[in-house]
């Protein structure tokens, strides 16, 4: 099992604890596990060794540098035990209060756009501009016509065929679902094949269908050929024939407000799925909300005295459904936080970036080749969220009205968080090598790489903000503007293959991208660090402004946030 590659990007990320159990893995695929290590091999004597197997951290991770992190340099005693699995269910419930020394408070809007345009270097000019939600609600789109609360659409009643469907069902299945693989196949097949023969119903399981059917009508492979702009992908039939299926969807979520099962949950889920994927974030949020309200009913959160061995030993059934409550409550987590950070929502500070401390289980069958991939990917990109959790709490703390004036004792602390970005590259299995150039790369790794980039950049934003605002420079903080300066030319560049793809991230995308921009911008106005511009930090704005012109006309914010670009570099005479 040690040298599993799933394995061992478990045992990569930090947990919340200084020391780590072994994570014992379903059967999989020859190149997950080894098959003499398969879960029916597994004898009780086995088991009781596994859990009484110890590892030390690994070097580079949180648990490592401890004292790194602290208010002051602190001794570091390790418990000689594990942690109860009492204690680790009580870290499950995101926005739990933090222990009493990390109670600190400061504005997840710490990194946004809007951030940046709030700099010093601009003056104030922009400061009519800085709500983005009132940006967003300026140029919404007009909402399209609602049908009949009696009668469905009439492209929806002639499409509800199984051939139809199913074709719309593994368009979702590779293109959708491949990247939250929150759902039992096999059963879904079972919904849409039950939806078609006997008509669509008023549940949960006809509303899952709906959603499924949108989702796959509007999917896009990554490397898609795409029209001149968005707009004129929103006007084709497949967005018509989506728009009735989510429509049709929409009349029955409602009813699924008193429910506080999984399907529920993956019902607001995709709701929230499908109006990211057309822009709509405000609206997604909001669904995002609820399938995280209905997660937090689930029974696993509540199985406090089961012991981990004895989790292990369930039926398979149970097991199952506890895999399924774990995988719908992490994509949640995540889903939610990350709108909400870009929202810059008011009421959330960084004591609510407390993460669950353990992993979804992958599912307990034979994983095949594309299912082992996702869950790669799935896990690998969980531990890339905590890492950004973590570097967002532990260096945004020590911010003082939106200035760092403790920077230089946070390189050290700096250059940890860089060692566990490597850590974290050197973990991922060799299908999601990131050495490799980025035109080879699928909407996955696409994904993974923009996820790393943000880590990065957080990571140097602190330093970015002091030199090109208040013109601080010194060796170090030099170095690591100059990293930070090349990583927003860098993020640009390496996004630009998925500039016009359309996915349930494709908003975030133009945000992290327009946000690199203007720091680049923010720098070249400021004077002040004109010697640590990167080369082809004009020729990267330039091309996050054609990846603006291609979403304005259905971005909201990319509009306006284009428009500052523009009057921007004219100034600087392009």
């Amino acid at each position: 099992m040690n040298n599993d590659p799933l394995q061992q990007l478990l045992d990569s990320v930090e947990t919340d604890f200084p020391t780590q159990d072994v994570i014992l893995l379903p059967p999989t695929t020859a190149t997950v596990v080894s098959s003499s290590d398969s879960a029916a091999e597994i004898s009780h004597s086995k088991l009781e060794a596994a859990m009484t197997r110890r590892r030390p951290a690994p070097r580079g991770t949180a648990a490592y540098p401890q004292k790194l992190i602290r208010e002051k340099p602190l001794e570091v005693s390790l418990p000689s035990t594990a942690p109860s699995v009492e204690q680790q269910r009580s870290s499950l419930g995101y926005g739990s209060p933090p222990t009493p020394d990390l109670q600190f408070g400061a504005d997840l809007s710490t990194v946004t756009i809007e951030t940046v345009l709030s700099w010093d270097v601009f003056q104030g000019r922009f400061d009519a501009q800085l709500d983005i939600r009132s940006v967003l609600k300026n140029y919404e789109m007009p909402p399209s016509p609602m049908t009949s609360p009696v009668g469905e659409a009439i492209p929806l009643i002639n499409s509800m065929e199984l051939g139809s469907c199913n074709r719309l069902l593994n368009s979702f299945l590779g293109r959708v679902h491949i990247a939250n693989p929150i759902l039992d196949v096999d059963l879904v097949r079972g919904y849409v094949h039950h939806a078609c023969l006997n008509g669509i119903n008023w549940d949960a399981q006809s509303c899952l269908v709906l959603l499924i059917c949108a989702l796959g009508s509007i999917a896009e492979a990554f490397h898609d050929i795409h029209p001149h702009t968005s707009l004129m992908a929103r006007n084709s039939p497949s967005f018509a024939l989506a728009r009735a299926f989510f429509e049709a969807s929409q009349k029955r979520i409602g009813l699924l407000m008193r429910g506080n099962g999984v399907l529920e949950a993956q019902c607001f889920f995709y709701s929230g799925v499908y109006l990211m994927t057309i822009q709509q974030p405000m609206d997604a949020w909001r669904h995002f909300v609820q399938a995280a309200a209905v997660s937090q009913g689930f029974d696993f959160l509540r199985r406090s005295e089961r012991s981990f061995a004895g989790e292990l030993l369930l039926s398979e059934d149970m097991q199952r459904d506890r895999a399924s409550q774990e995988s719908i409550y992490w994509t949640c987590f995540k889903s939610e936080l990350e709108v909400r950070m870009e929202l810059s929502l008011p009421g959330f500070g960084l004591q609510d970036l407390s993460y669950p401390s353990s992993f979804p289980s992958p599912p307990l069958n034979y994983l095949g080749d594309e299912s082992a991939r996702a869950w790669y990917y799935y896990l690998a990109e969980i531990a890339l969220r905590r890492l950004a959790n973590r570097i967002l709490y532990n260096l945004f703390r020590h911010q003082d009205n939106g200035r760092f004036p403790r920077i230089n004792e946070m390189v050290e602390m700096t250059a940890a968080f860089e060692a566990e970005a490597v850590d974290w590259m050197a973990s991922l299995p060799p299908i999601f090598s990131l050495q490799t150039s980025e035109e080879q790369d699928d909407v996955l790794k696409f994904v993974l790489r923009g996820h790393l980039l943000d880590c990065y950049e957080w990571m140097y934003f602190p330093f970015m903000t002091e030199t090109i605002n208040y013109g601080r420079r010194e060796p170090i903080l030099d170095e690591y503007t100059r990293k930070g300066l090349e990583m927003c030319a860098e993020r640009i560049r390496k996004n630009e293959p998925g500039f016009q793809h359309r996915h349930h991230g494709a908003w975030l995308m133009l945000r992290t991208c327009t946000r690199s921009a203007l720091i680049l911008l923010a720098a070249c106005h400021s004077q002040m660090v004109q010697d640590l511009m990167p080369q082809g930090w004009k020729e990267a704005v330039l091309s996050a402004m054609n990846m603006l012109r291609f979403w304005e006309d259905e971005v909201g914010d990319a509009r306006d946030r284009l428009q500052i670009l523009t009057v921007l570099m004219a100034e600087l005479g392009w």
